[in-house]
C-alpha cells in the first residue's frame, strides 16, 4: 500500500486530464514547458547564469583570439625557418655539384685529353707518354675531390679504348648502354645520374650508394664528338650532409630530377623511383594523413628540386603552451564563476531549492526528510511548517500500516479456525464408522493420534512450524485414515534432509491429503497411494503432492480456488484447498499459492509454492510499505 502527498501548489493540474486523454495528454505538455519556463527563471538560474557568463564569455572570446593569432605567427615562423633550411640545403648541393662540373670542366678542357682522342697518326710511344700525362691529371683531380671515385674518358673513334686513373680495373663495353647514349644526345651538356648501389661502369654492386655525371667531348675544330666522359661519385658524403636535415620526427627533405624521380629520399629503397608529389612551383600546403604539412620547394642551378616536406602540427608545438596557458586561464575564470554563482545562490536561492527537493521526496513517498533550515527568516518559517505537516503524516501512515498489519493476522485466524472445524469434522466421521463397525482397538488408537494431532495444531510457539514437523504430523494423521479404509492408503514421503529445517504455516499440508483421500482414493475401489514430494529452487520451495485417485473434472479445477462457489453447492468439501492457497497467498504474497491438475486418464496434483523466508517476516513488511 502506498501513501502520495499530493503537492498542494500542483494538485489541480495533475487531475484535470480524468477523462479527456487527449486533452490532459496536451494540457500535461503545457506542464511540463511551464516547469522548465520557471526553472529557467528563477532567481537561482538568473543569478548564477549572470555570473558564469559575464565572467567566462570574454575570457573565451579573448582567448580564442589571442590563442589563433599566437598560433598564425608561430606557424609564419616556422615557415620562414623551413624555407631558410631548404635554401642552405639548396646552396650547399649547388656548392657541391658546382665542384664536380669544375672537375668535368678540368677534364673537358684538357688538351693532353683532345689530343689523345682527335689525333690519329699518333706513334705508340708518344700515345703511351700522353695518356701517362693524361691519366697523372684524372689522378689529381680525384686527390682533390675525394668524393669522386673514378673518372674515366671513353674514346669514340678507338672503340673499347677507355682512359681512367684506375688502370687495374677492368670496365664492361658500355657504348650500347642507356647512360652512354644519353650522354651523348646531350650535346656537350652535363647529365647528371641518380643514386644507385651498383656502379654505373663496372656494373657491379659497391656496398654504398654512387652516383654520376657525364658529358660528350666535342672536337675544337669540327665539333663532332670524339669521346664521352664519366665521373662516378661516392654518394656517402652527399647523403650524411641531406640525413641531417629533418623537420619534426615525420618532416623529411628530398631531392628529385627534372623527371620528378628521387635522387635522393631518407628512404633509400625510393632511390630512382617517381615521387608521388608533384613538384611544386612554389610553397603549398598538403593535407598528408589528415595532417596540415607544408611542400617548400627550391630548385638548383642543374635543374634538379629540392622539396622540404614540413608537417605543422610537429612544429608548431610550442604554440600548445599558448593554448595550455589560455585553457589554464578560461578554466581559473570558470571555477570563479562557479565559486561567485554558488555563494550567490547559497545565500539567496539554496535553501528555497532544497526544500522544494524535499517536498518532491515526500511527495514520492520518502516521509523520513526534514529541513535543516529553520531560522528566524521566512524561509526557515515556511521549513519548520513543513517538518510539522510531513511529520503529521507520516504518524498518520504508521497508524494505518498498524491497523492494516492487523487485518491480516485476523484475515489469517479466520482462516485457521474455519480449517480446524472441517479437519475435526472429518476426523471424527471417521472414528463415528469405526465405532459403528466395533473396531474399539482402532477407535482408541485414532482418538490417541487424534489428541496428538490437536495438540500439534496447536498455536502455543507461534504459526511457523518446520517442514520436518508438518511431515511428521501428517504421518499420524494418516495413522487415523489407515484405522478406516484398513491399511488401504499409502503416503509416501520425498523430502531432502536440507528442507526439513524450513519454516510453513501450521497444518498446511494435512487439507490436501485430507483432500485427496475423501475426493479422490475413497470412491476407489483398490488400493490408494499419495506421493508428496519436496524440492527447492533459489529461494522458493515447492511441495507436490500426487494421488492415484478417480480425479477432478476440468470444468471444476478453475473453480476449486475461488471464495464460495463450490461451498455452496458441496457443503466442506473444497474448503481445505481454499484454505491452503489464501493461506499461502497473505504469508507470502501473490506469485505463491495452489495449483491444480488433473489428467483425464485419472489422478490428481496439488502444487504448492512458497518462499523460504519467513512468512510474517514478508507480510509485516509489506504492510508497512503499503
Amino acid at each position: 500500500m502506498k501513501y502520495k502527498v499530493m503537492d498542494l501548489g500542483t494538485s489541480h493540474l495533475n487531475h484535470i486530464t480524468i477523462g479527456a486523454p487527449e486533452r490532459g495528454n496536451h494540457i500535461e505538455m503545457e506542464v511540463h514547458v511551464l516547469r522548465g519556463y520557471r526553472r529557467l527563471h528563477s532567481i537561482v538560474s538568473q543569478l548564477f547564469l549572470f555570473f558564469f557568463i559575464g565572467t567566462t564569455l570574454p575570457v573565451l572570446i579573448m582567448g580564442f583570439l589571442s590563442y589563433n593569432k599566437s598560433a598564425s605567427i608561430v606557424e609564419e615562423q616556422v615557415s620562414k625557418v623551413a624555407t631558410l633550411t631548404i635554401t642552405q640545403v639548396s646552396d650547399k648541393l649547388n656548392m657541391f655539384f658546382k665542384k664536380l662540373d669544375d672537375s668535368s670542366m678540368m677534364v673537358l678542357n684538357s688538351k693532353m685529353v683532345r689530343s689523345i682522342l682527335e689525333e690519329q697518326h699518333i706513334r705508340q710511344y708518344e700515345l703511351n707518354q700522353k695518356v701517362k700525362e693524361a691519366k697523372d691529371l684524372l689522378t689529381s683531380i680525384m686527390i682533390n675531390s675525394p668524393e669522386i671515385l673514378d673518372v674515366y674518358v671513353f674514346d669514340i673513334k678507338r672503340n673499347n679504348s677507355v682512359l681512367s686513373a684506375d688502370s687495374m680495373m677492368s670496365i664492361p663495353d658500355q657504348w650500347d648502354s642507356a647512360w652512354f647514349q644519353q650522354i651523348l644526345e646531350a650535346n656537350g651538356q652535363t647529365v647528371w645520374f641518380g643514386l644507385s648501389d651498383t656502379s654505373y661502369l663496372k656494373q657491379t654492386s659497391m656496398g654504398f650508394p654512387v652516383f654520376g655525371l657525364g658529358r660528350a667531348i666535342r672536337s675544337w675544330d669540327t665539333g663532332e664528338v670524339v669521346g664521352v666522359m664519366f665521373i662516378e661519385v661516392i654518394g656517402d658524403a652527399l647523403i650524411d650532409e641531406l640525413n641531417v636535415v629533418q623537420f619534426g620526427d615525420t618532416g623529411y627533405m628530398y631531392v628529385a630530377n627534372d623527371e620528378n624521380r628521387y635522387f635522393y629520399h631518407p628512404d633509400p629503397t625510393r632511390y630512382g623511383s617517381e615521387s608521388e608529389f608533384e613538384l611544386p612551383q612554389g610553397i603549398i600546403e598538403y593535407n598528408l594523413h589528415h595532417n596540415k604539412t607544408l611542400m617548400i620547394p627550391s630548385r638548383l642551378n642543374n635543374g634538379w628540386h629540392v622539396v622540404g616536406v614540413v608537417p605543422l602540427k610537429e612544429l608548431t608545438a610550442d604554440s600548445a603552451s599558448i593554448r595550455s596557458f589560455t585553457l589554464w586561464i578560461v578554466f581559473g575564470s570558470i571555477l570563479a564563476a562557479i565559486g561567485i554563482g554558488y555563494f550567490m545562490t547559497r545565500r539567496i536561492g539554496n535553501p528555497l531549492v532544497h526544500l522544494s527537493r524535499l517536498m518532491r521526496r515526500s511527495e514520492a513517498g520518502d516521509l523520513s526528510v526534514r529541513s535543516a533550515n529553520v531560522g528566524p527568516s521566512e524561509i526557515g518559517q515556511l521549513g519548520r511548517s513543513f517538518n510539522k505537516m510531513i511529520g503529521q503524516i507520516d504518524l498518520l501512515i504508521q497508524r494505518i500500516a498498524a491497523e492494516e498489519a492487523e487485518k491480516k493476522k485476523a484475515e489469517i485466524r479466520a482462516l485457521r479456525y474455519q480449517i480446524n472445524p472441517h479437519f475435526l469434522y472429518n476426523t471424527l466421521n471417521s472414528i463415528r464408522w469405526m465405532a459403528k463397525l466395533n473396531r474399539t482397538n482402532d477407535v482408541d488408537r485414532s482418538v490417541t493420534a487424534l489428541v496428538q494431532l490437536l495438540e500439534g495444531s496447536l498455536e502455543r510457539n507461534g504459526v511457523f512450524i518446520t517442514l520436518g514437523e508438518e511431515l511428521e504430523l501428517l504421518r499420524k494423521y494418516m495413522v487415523i485414515q489407515n484405522y478406516r479404509y484398513e491399511q488401504q492408503i499409502e503416503l509416501q514421503i520425498e523430502c531432502p534432509e536440507e528442507q526439513q529445517d524450513v519454516l510453513i504455516p501450521r497444518m498446511l499440508l494435512q487439507p490436501i491429503v485430507e483432500n485427496a483421500i475423501f475426493h479422490g482414493i475413497a470412491p476407489l475401489d483398490d488400493r490408494g497411494l499419495i506421493y508428496l514430494r519436496v524440492s527447492t529452487q533459489q529461494q522458493e520451495v515447492l511441495v507436490q503432492i500426487e494421488d492415484n485417485g478417480v480425479g477432478i473434472v476440468a470444468d471444476r479445477i478453475q473453480s476449486l480456488l475461488n471464495d464460495g462457489q463450490e461451498q455452496s453447492k458441496h457443503g466442506m468439501t473444497h474448503i481445505g484447498l481454499r484454505h491452503v492457497h489464501q493461506t499461502i497467498q497473505l504469508y507470502y504474497g501473490g506469485r505463491y499459492g495452489v495449483t491444480v491438475e488433473s489428467p483425464e486418464d485419472g489422478g490428481t496434483r496439488v502444487s504448492i509454492s512458497f518462499a523460504k523466508q519467513r512468512g510474517e517476516e514478508i507480510y509485516v513488511q509489506s504492510a508497512a510499505r503499503g
